[in-house]
């Protein structure tokens, strides 16, 4: 019995970590402390912060599972089916959980969130909402230390800790607990399959990822252009990209009788994009994100040496491209962070701008109000919480609050565009590097 015991947690050990973690001692080990505290971390916030979006996206699930409206969220699709299915089952095995229906139910928004933050069950409710992403987090920590650093133990162990200590992945799940994760586990997949040569299937995924949500769209062309290795393969691998939004807009068009797409287009979500923008005069504008990207893509495709480390620098780029010119909500800064801790343990002063960047996007956050500082906090004490001032009113009585976060906002650009040009400097070494190899 204990040999067969030991031979599984082996297996599973193996199975966890990659083979050069396992068969080193001092390394595995470091892997289970770093497992362990940053599970603790995670843990210890689960039951207790939310920002209201969460239960926004719960109560579009509930409409699904209780009231059977397959409409009840037309523009995240498969992202409603996700959370549909998760609460279909915690409903029929915890039934705390289907005690909830009525308030999830409740279209008013103001007191069907006072109902939920007050309620007896709220931590066991909260805890198994947000379990759901737990699932999802554990995947990519486990996934995204296969990414780069192959034979190279002790490079995958601080990819490993930097995704498990990384301050945007705790706050945007656990505290702001958004469900940005589950689309950054397709885009990792995507990655992998790209890193091991299957084209096809890489694009099939990210296709699968752009239906889940928006963002990973902005590399498919960067994809598209690493595993293509004919004209026949740029067409058919952009085609097969482009076919997930297809799907979903096929459908859209078929079930609900009206297009997702151009009813995205009409976002304000989209038009956080072209927000950014130099007007030159009469109807002639830049929109300045847009040529920042492809004037990235342009210089990936003249990039001599396009392996899979450029390629993943190369997404970082884009990404810190988009928060640094572009409006964002704060679960956005996490799009660019499975790009980020590969080049944190190549350039180890990144981590320290990564750290400034956290710090000042919580200052950011004034931006949104009580609903994104004060609220977050509501189910520990939702009286305290509630009542007490919020940080907009203190800080107009010294000063224009606008003003103020727009101040910080300016140096969490400039910490953005300095990372862009460290990480753009590291591509030109690694290509050095591969070109003195050859």
């Amino acid at each position: 019995m204990t040999s067969g015991n030991s031979g599984f947690f082996n297996n599973l050990g193996r199975g966890l970590m990659t083979p050069e973690i396992f068969e080193d001692r001092g390394l595995s080990i470091r892997f289970y402390k770093y497992f362990l505290i940053g599970m603790l971390v995670r843990l210890m916030l689960l039951p207790f912060f939310f920002q209201r979006d969460l239960l926004s996206t719960y109560q579009r699930a509930a409409e699904t599972v209780f009231a059977g409206n397959l409409s009840s969220d037309f523009h995240q699709l498969l992202t409603n089916m996700i959370h549909s299915a998760y609460l279909f089952v915690i409903s029929r095995i915890i039934p705390a959980v289907g005690e909830y229906s009525s308030i999830l139910l409740d279209t008013d928004t103001w007191t069907s969130w006072i109902s939920f933050i007050s309620s007896y069950n709220v931590f066991t409710v909260l805890a198994l909402f947000k379990g759901l992403y737990l699932l999802f987090d554990l995947a990519c920590m486990f996934l995204i230390l296969r990414l780069s650093f192959d034979n190279d133990g002790e490079a995958r162990l601080n990819v490993f800790r930097f995704w498990m200590f990384n301050p945007v992945v705790i706050f945007v799940i656990y505290v702001f607990a958004r469900h940005d994760i589950i689309g950054i586990f397709a885009t990792i997949i995507s990655l992998l399959l790209a890193k091991k040569g299957r084209k096809y299937w890489s694009i099939i995924i990210l296709a699968a990822a752009i239906a889940l949500r928006f963002f990973p769209v902005m590399i498919l062309i960067p994809l598209v252009i690493y595993l293509a290795r004919s004209r026949k393969d740029y067409a058919l691998l952009s085609l097969i990209g482009l076919s997930g939004l297809a799907a979903v807009e096929s459908f859209s068009n078929i079930y609900y009788g009206k297009s997702l797409i151009f009813s995205l287009l009409n976002t304000q979500h989209f038009n956080y994009i072209l927000s950014p923008k130099l007007e030159l005069i009469i109807h002639d504008t830049i929109f300045l994100f847009i040529a920042a990207y492809f004037l990235i893509i342009f210089s990936f495709i003249h990039a001599k040496n396009k392996d899979f480390d450029i390629l993943i620098n190369y997404g970082a780029i884009i990404y810190l491209a988009y928060i640094a010119l572009c409006y964002f909500h704060p679960q956005y800064v996490m799009w660019a962070v499975p790009f980020l801790v590969i080049a944190f343990v190549r350039q180890k002063k990144l981590v320290y701008y990564h750290w400034l960047q956290f710090g000042l996007l919580m200052v950011i956050l004034i931006y949104w109000g009580d609903l994104v500082t004060k609220f977050v906090f509501a189910p520990v004490d939702y009286r305290f919480f509630i009542y007490i001032t919020g940080p907009i009113p203190l800080i107009e009585r010294f000063y224009d609050s606008a003003k103020f976060v727009n101040i910080f906002r300016s140096v969490f650009t400039g910490v953005c565009l300095w990372m862009i040009y460290l990480i753009y400097r590291d591509s030109a070494g690694i290509t050095g590097e591969r070109l003195r190899e050859d």
